[in-house]
């Protein structure tokens, strides 16, 4: 058996280098699988997949720190982060941190592309049909109206020099598009990590996946809650991401009419048309945004919304139960 000088040299020889590099491709890789619950206000799932456990790990550690970091910024329901505390100073020029005006601009953008059908403002509509359902009766449409007017208004400016001043003064969230912003940082700063070959991060159904082959995904049933009911169908998702919207768990009972809590920022009403979308994209605030734009859009108008953005794809389900797909669903 040959031993080893006591200070080998630093260049192990050719023959060397290639038998540990074999080495490695044989040893099976590490699977790690956590799920945590009440994170993002949600149960959120993360995988990764690495050489060694110890990647593995260090790999979830790096995604729960993003997660931690990007929540102290994005969380509106935390009145000491840095979103929440921008919005409690109305009419101020405030400095912003990279992260918070990169989804502020996001947002901009898929107001503008959606016409409207997705809007940041749009919580204020939802307080409105909240107070209406403790009262057992419609919003006045008054106020709606006036709301709805007041959300035509540009809700805050982006300066040149990383500042942004807010002028509504009404509630404002960011929701779901920054729940999707922080999935994609999660997964795609766990994919970064040494040693990693494959990464999931889904958050209560919103998912990023990078590396691997894929994974197959079941598409909910949108007209039950039952977390048993069969799928509808499944699609493929590989380094990509996916998002659905739907409005089966969550409303508003006024009198004995159930509403959607997805409401039109156009109009101020429920939608009706499309109770259930699921989007696949590139990332999940796109795929987060599309899902609520599509939502509200109708149906011909959401396909092609969906088959004019790059990398993505629709399923939308019609209110009389018609599944209608994009060009480009699998």
């Amino acid at each position: 058996m040959p031993c080893w000088p006591a200070n080998p040299p630093l260049t192990a020889p050719r023959h060397l280098l290639h038998m540990t590099g074999l080495f490695a491709r044989l040893r099976p890789p590490y699977r790690l699988r956590s799920v945590y619950e009440r994170l993002l206000g949600t149960e959120v799932e993360v995988q990764v997949v690495a050489g060694t456990r110890a990647q593995a790990e260090a790999a979830e550690n790096a995604a729960l720190d993003e997660l931690e970091r990007l929540t102290a910024v994005l969380n509106r329901f935390d009145p000491s982060s840095e979103f929440s505390r921008w919005l409690a100073s109305p009419g101020e020029r405030v400095r912003l941190s990279p992260e918070l005006l990169a989804v502020l601009e996001r947002a901009e953008h898929w107001q503008q592309v959606t016409g409207g059908a997705f809007h940041p403002g749009a919580d204020a509509l939802g307080a409105l049909w909240q107070a209406a359902a403790a009262r057992g009766e419609a919003p006045d449409p008054a106020a709606l109206a006036r709301q709805v007017a007041e959300l035509r208004a540009p809700l805050w400016t982006r300066h040149g020099d990383g500042s942004a001043t807010v002028h509504a003064r009404f509630p404002l969230g960011l929701n779901a598009f920054a729940k999707g912003f922080i999935v994609d940082r999660m997964a795609e700063t766990a994919f970064a990590a040494p040693g990693v070959r494959a990464v999931l991060v889904n958050a209560g159904g919103d998912l990023r996946t990078l590396g691997g082959d894929g994974l197959s995904v079941a598409v909910a049933d949108p007209f039950t809650a039952r977390d048993d009911a069969p799928p509808l169908t499944t699609v493929w998702v590989q380094n990509g991401a996916l998002a659905t919207s739907g409005g089966a768990r969550r409303g508003h009972r006024v009198g004995k009419k159930w509403h959607s809590h997805l409401l039109d920022p156009r109009t101020g009403q429920p939608v009706e048309a499309v109770p259930g979308v699921t989007v696949t994209a590139p990332d999940c605030a796109m795929a987060d945004a599309l899902a609520t734009a599509l939502s509200v859009l109708a149906p011909a108008d959401g396909l092609r919304l969906a088959d004019e953005t790059p990398g993505c794809a629709a399923l939308l389900v019609t209110r009389d139960g018609a599944q209608l797909q994009s060009t480009n669903w699998r």
